[in-house]
């Protein structure tokens, strides 16, 4: 196919208008190849875990905010409490999750990580954020200022723009 959109016979292929492509710094560029990364480094957690994208995200909230009800569980998510029971009976047959009597509510249960599930978690998630952190490291106070500053209204925008579209 040659550039302007037609094969080597001559048959041209209708297009649009063309639309300029926007300037991207070189930091842009590499925000969006750090994603990729991220994606493929959850692409192996949840192959090491045996675990889909809603698993795993459930893992990870139950791993940073500790136990919790299945309803709070299925609103962190943003998916059905039917989808969320179907998630945590997945994560209970392969050994993730327990669901456990609520300490204050009898009518209500926790869903809580195993000690053996965060214990490997853990394990494969320490070795990425240490280096992580010693990357950081390499640079001056005021470039990691920058770096942060940086970060944080790159995330501002993809939540901007993620709220647009509810």
């Amino acid at each position: 196919m040659n550039p302007a959109g037609g094969d080597a016979q001559g048959e041209g292929v209708t297009r649009g208008p063309s639309r300029p492509e926007p300037q991207v710094h070189r930091a842009t560029e590499l925000l969006r190849g750090l994603t990729e990364a991220t994606d493929l480094f959850r692409e192996s957690l949840q192959e090491d875990l045996t675990v889909n994208a809603t698993d795993l995200a459930a893992m990870q909230h139950l791993l940073t905010s500790g136990p919790i009800a299945p309803t709070g569980l299925s609103r962190l998510l943003g998916i059905s409490t039917t989808a969320t029971t179907t998630a945590i009976d997945r994560l209970v047959d392969l050994g993730h999750v327990t669901r456990e009597p609520h300490p204050s509510d009898r009518r209500s249960i926790l869903v809580v990580p195993s000690e053996t599930s965060r214990a490997r978690a853990f394990e494969l998630m320490i070795p990425v954020l240490a280096e992580l952190e010693a990357v950081l490291a390499d640079f001056s106070d005021e470039e990691q200022a920058a770096i942060t500053a940086y970060l944080e209204r790159a995330a501002d925008v993809y939540r901007h723009h993620a709220q647009r579209s509810e």
